[in-house]
């Protein structure tokens, strides 16, 4: 989980706790009225028991809403990455200032109908609410979390104190998808003895984001001098890496966004500087929108896929889908699925093909590409081979929209600054797709993806998607 994403996520738990207070609120009141109506004798000297007039009750709700947002939010409640005891301790003060709250509201609006008994409940039944939800909303996340080995990958620059302070930071919160890829060292700076892997050093951190897959680099070596970290700073640049840092003097390249960054269990302030949209809100609707859009594609396309499915099965040898490796997210691989249009041996035969490639750049296409089949051209030229990448979307390894995953043998060719298309998610389609696909040169495909991420939003995404119709209509570039 990113320090983005963390945000979001405790905007989201503040949310959830008002609306379990507000359900406790419910269910304490129906348990008065039962107590009431049943008059169970093993109450009667202890609480009071009187009828309840419920409408009364119900308008007291929108008094509490504000209380309980204060006091939860007063409380750190939503600091979601403290020790189960001092969760308690937490919702326990907050629940004891709402109802401080409400007490002196009610005695201060003259509110008379609220019994001390109904109090008490609502202190019990929301205490309780409140913990179980929380704790079974973490042990289910953390669970999911943990099936995902990969996560958020962060490299540490330096070997010192506060790089093993943060890389310790990192792995008490491993449970929430943050992932230390190793160390860097800094040449003259003593290292800590639990510092580990050690993967290079800062000199050759370039060559270090092309060979492994990294979302962050944290630069942990405050008071060093900045100018030598120059370099570095640039290589994340150029390939769209995240990057924190301990050093204030630091120069951040002019096209970074720049924002301060506290990080959960490290004392010192950082500064963050980013490439990529970092609004989770707007990523989380696009993310919902991806497993909306697939889920509809699937059901509508169903029929045609079976059909494409039932004539490559009938006309060729070999499997339905195709499967290829492709690079996602910083260079992260994953199974990209496709209808098979080519011969089976199409991979092998690539290479004595080579001198027909009509692309520029590490991109191989050739409009009449003999090891396409006979069905293949068609559902090529309808893009109705793509139709299974909808099960990437699905899943997660694609996006609706966003620049389309090379092959990481492209990858291995890419110039610095091309690199940074990697640096979101991959779609099905985007600016390339409804720009002519094949007819836009090798530079310019790269540059349409650059402006893409550059000027994302969840607008361009729906104005892409649009145009996708249309063009797949045409054919437009379609080979």
């Amino acid at each position: 989980m990113t320090r983005h994403q963390a945000v979001l996520f405790r905007q989201i738990l503040l949310v959830i706790d008002i609306a379990i207070s507000a359900a406790a609120f419910l269910a304490a009141l129906m348990l008065r009225r039962w107590l009431g109506d049943a008059q169970i004798t093993a109450f009667s000297g202890l609480v009071e028991v009187l009828p309840v007039n419920v409408d009364d009750y119900y308008q007291l709700v929108w008094l509490l809403v504000p209380m309980w947002g204060l006091a939860l939010s007063w409380s750190k409640t939503s600091d979601f990455r403290v020790s189960y005891w001092r969760m308690f301790v937490r919702y326990g003060r907050a629940v004891g200032i709402g109802i401080a709250l409400f007490v002196v509201a009610a005695f201060l609006y003259k509110v008379a109908f609220v019994a001390r008994s109904f109090v008490a409940m609502l202190a019990v039944v929301q205490l309780g609410a409140l913990i179980s939800f929380r704790i079974l909303l973490l042990e289910s996340v953390a669970a999911l979390r943990r099936t995902d080995v990969d996560g958020h990958r962060v490299l540490v620059v330096g070997c010192g104190p506060h790089a093993a302070a943060f890389a310790a930071s990192l792995k008490r919160n491993s449970p929430w998808n943050n992932r230390l890829v190793g160390h860097v060292t800094v040449a003259g700076e003593s290292r800590e003895p639990e510092v580990e892997p050690i993967l290079g050093d800062v000199e050759n951190l370039a060559a270090l984001l092309d060979r492994e897959p990294v979302d962050e680099v944290v630069f942990a070596v405050p008071g060093q001098d900045a100018d030598r970290f120059a370099s570095a700073l640039a290589a994340c640049d150029a390939r769209g890496v995240d990057v924190l840092l301990t050093m204030p003097s630091v120069l951040p390249p002019s096209s970074a966004k720049i924002e301060v960054a506290n990080v959960t269990g490290f004392d010192l302030p950082m500064l963050g500087m980013t490439r990529v949209p970092t609004s989770q809100g707007r990523l989380l609707v696009k993310r919902m929108l991806d497993i909306t859009g697939a889920l509809i594609g699937l059901t509508l396309a169903a029929p045609v896929m079976i059909g494409t499915a039932i004539a490559i099965k009938l006309t060729s040898k070999g499997p339905v889908f195709f499967r290829q490796v492709r690079a996602g997210r910083h260079g992260r691989k994953f199974t990209m699925l496709k209808f098979r249009s080519m011969v089976v041996d199409a991979e092998a035969l690539r290479a004595k093909l080579a001198h027909l490639n009509e692309m520029t750049g590490p991109v191989f296409k050739i409009k009449k590409d003999p090891r396409i089949t006979s069905i293949g051209r068609i559902i090529r030229a309808t893009s109705v081979d793509e139709l299974p990448q909808l099960i990437n979307v699905l899943i997660g390894d694609m996006s609706l929209v966003g620049p389309r995953p090379p092959l990481p043998s492209e990858v291995g060719q890419y110039e610095p600054w091309q690199r940074r298309r990697l640096s979101v998610k991959p779609g099905l389609t985007g600016l390339w797709q409804v720009s002519g696909r094949n007819q836009v040169d090798f530079e310019q495909w790269m540059a349409l993806d650059l402006e893409y991420i550059d000027n994302w939003s969840l607008w361009l995404d729906l104005k892409i998607i649009f145009r996708t119709v249309p063009a797949v209509l045409r054919g437009s570039g379609a080979s």
